[in-house]
């Protein structure tokens, strides 16, 4: 029988007979390279039919594609983190003899091109705040510019930060910036002064719409803050921050406090909070999380039990933290 008989028969054939027709057409594309629209002419059939049995001999395993990314990762650790935590994707990045500023750099570079492999046209993304993503967004903006129109959409009102650039207002506008995108704001802070307030605003129409887009956003590019780390005093008062380590608090995404074992922590701060809920962002497909330093391995782990991210993003010493809790 010839190759184009083969392919004309192709559904009535045996898993063992698809198995040898898919090898076939993978080994002209990809070690023959030949065209898509060469090996139908050759097989007397369609390109879209070659395109969809190579897709099928990626996802039987007959063709594995590896891709050498250029920084080392450990992929004991990721292993590990997969297999605890139901993780979809993991990157356990090396940081050997770096410190923490190169470990950091190391992480946004990774999360960029993480990124940019999922990031589709179309695409509502929801961004939160801080200094890890906001060395992510600058890696893309410098590195990664695409022509890709997605909608970026802050998943919490915005802060009163020193640094105006970290705040989700801006990094929304700089991520769709670098994707050829656009981005909503929203025109509120991340706490009012009371729950009543809270509940006026976020009726109003803009407010409201954002949220909306934010809640139903198909991915959400976050890190996670520490309560040891300390890294809202520039925000919450000290004694706030105390205070909810007392409570048991390790760390906190999207504004929402939570414990070691991923519960948030019900406090008049989440009374006051607009953004996303932590319902919001579990349901979320893909909440790609970044975190560079043992400081956040309890906030990690917190937000892994939590289920709140399903991709993850560190460094070894953070990584190793995790696992030796």
């Amino acid at each position: 029988m010839g190759s184009g008989e083969k392919i004309k028969n192709y559904e009535s054939m045996s898993v063992q007979e698809k198995w040898n027709v898919l090898a076939a057409v993978a080994n002209l594309y990809y070690n023959s390279d030949l065209t898509q629209s060469q090996i139908a002419e050759r097989l007397y059939t369609s390109r879209s039919r070659i395109s969809r049995m190579l897709k099928e001999a990626r996802e039987l395993g007959i063709v594995e594609i590896h891709i050498q990314e250029p920084w080392e990762r450990n992929l004991a650790y990721e292993s590990r983190l997969k297999e605890a935590f139901s993780l979809k994707n993991v990157r356990v990045i090396s940081t050997k003899d770096t410190n923490r500023d190169n470990g950091l750099s190391r992480i946004a570079e990774a999360t960029a091109y993480y990124l940019d492999s999922i990031v589709k046209q179309g695409m509502v993304v929801g961004i939160s705040w801080g200094n890890t993503l906001y060395h992510i967004i600058k890696h893309i903006s410098t590195n990664n510019r695409k022509n890709i129109p997605i909608t970026v959409v802050p998943i919490m009102g915005a802060a009163s930060l020193k640094s105006p650039e970290k705040d989700g207002l801006d990094l929304a506008k700089d991520l769709a910036s670098a994707y050829g995108g656009k981005y909503r704001y929203i025109y509120a802070p991340l706490f009012v002064k009371n729950r009543e307030l809270k509940e006026s605003l976020v009726q109003e129409e803009n407010i409201k719409r954002v949220l909306e887009l934010s809640a139903g956003a198909d991915a959400i590019l976050t890190s996670v803050g520490s309560i040891v780390y300390k890294s809202w005093s520039n925000y919450l008062s000290i004694s706030t921050l105390e205070t909810l380590e007392s409570r048991g608090a390790v760390g906190h995404i999207g504004g929402h406090f939570y414990d070691v074992q991923g519960r948030e922590l019900e406090t008049s701060l989440s009374e006051r909070m607009i953004g996303s809920t932590l319902e919001d962002i579990r349901r979320c497909p893909e909440v790609v999380c970044a975190a560079c330093g043992e400081s956040k391995a309890e906030a990690v782990l917190g937000a892994l039990r939590g289920g709140f991210l399903n991709t993850l993003v560190v460094d070894e010493r953070c990584a190793g933290r995790i696992l030796g809790l």
